[in-house]
């Protein structure tokens, strides 16, 4: 990734560039984290255009739901550069030199402590995903029906990203070497991934109801 230049600060044609060059950051947890970001974004639109006298009842609970969105929405964009500088640690522990038994040891310390930065950020991802999809999940039943497409669209975006960052999860814990700790990681990564499949299928059974 280029220094000084976060990828969250680019324009959407921008980031589409840069995932398209031949270089491996940013990659699929930063999409990962991204699609939480648009996920959250567009149901935070839907929650807010539920307001009214029709929905007077609910509006100060759409409103609240919008705003702990909004929070996820914001720690989303940060993970989209810290999944990149996580894989990018990676990269340069697997370059330092293995010339002596000290290096070499070294090196492979210094391996293993990147994996599990770049394993804990796509489940940081997952987490968000999770997070977002209960709030969707909560406020769907009430949508506007006007807006019940987009609250179904938001949960498919946050449903891909718990799919994608779970899978940057398992492929760095393959090449961990304390299996104890990566098979604990990838029991919670299982829970969570699980737990945002349930949520999504809510989510968008309810937004159908509210189209029909």
């Amino acid at each position: 990734m280029t220094p000084g230049k976060k990828l969250a600060d680019l324009s959407l044609e921008g980031f589409s560039e840069r995932l398209a060059q031949h270089t491996p950051t940013p990659g699929g947890g930063s999409v990962a984290a991204y699609l939480v970001a648009i996920g959250a974004g567009l149901a935070i639109m839907a929650f807010r255009f539920t307001t009214g006298e029709k929905f007077a009842v609910v509006e100060g609970e759409m409103e609240k739901r919008a705003e702990e969105l909004e929070r996820l929405r914001s720690h989303a964009l940060e993970l989209v550069d810290r999944d990149s500088l996580a894989y990018d640690a990676v990269t340069a522990a697997y370059r330092l030199p293995k010339s002596t038994d000290a290096e070499k040891s070294a090196r492979a310390e210094a391996v293993q402590a990147a994996l599990r930065g770049a394993l804990g950020a796509p489940l940081e991802t997952l987490g968000a995903a999770r997070a977002a999809l209960q709030i969707a999940a909560q406020g769907a039943s009430d949508i506007n029906p006007n807006l019940a497409s987009d609250c179904a669209t938001a949960s498919w975006c946050l449903w891909s990203a718990a799919e994608a960052a779970a899978l940057n999860v398992r492929i760095n814990a393959a090449s961990l070497q304390d299996r104890e700790y990566a098979r604990a990681q990838l029991v919670e990564c299982e829970r969570m991934r699980l737990e945002s499949m349930a949520l999504a299928e809510s989510t968008r059974s309810a937004a159908a109801r509210r189209l029909s």
